[in-house]
């Protein structure tokens, strides 16, 4: 079952996404980070709307391929020692 439901809306914020996730805010706004900085390959997509951030829908939906990701792939790392990323291709 998907994270979010199909009357919920296209783009949440990234505090929004965070309670989704089940991640905290400081945990939410660094793997956005991420993704704005390494041009999508991993983290958590967000999109820009002037100053604001906001994450898509889409995105949220595919939370529950939220994996290691390879070795050295992200300078994120976690309180436990694990590097994530969203993977969002498939």
């Amino acid at each position: 079952m998907p994270p979010t439901a199909p009357d919920q809306p296209d783009f949440f914020t990234v505090e929004e996404a965070a309670h989704v996730l089940r991640i905290g805010r400081t945990a939410a706004y660094e793997l956005a980070r991420v993704w704005r900085k390494t041009g999508g390959r991993e983290g958590l997509p967000v999109v820009a709307f002037g100053r604001l951030l906001r994450v898509p829908r889409a995105a949220l939906d595919k939370a529950p391929k939220l994996l290691p990701a390879p070795s050295g792939a992200s300078r994120f790392e976690s309180w436990s020692g694990h590097r994530w990323s969203l993977d969002v291709t498939g």
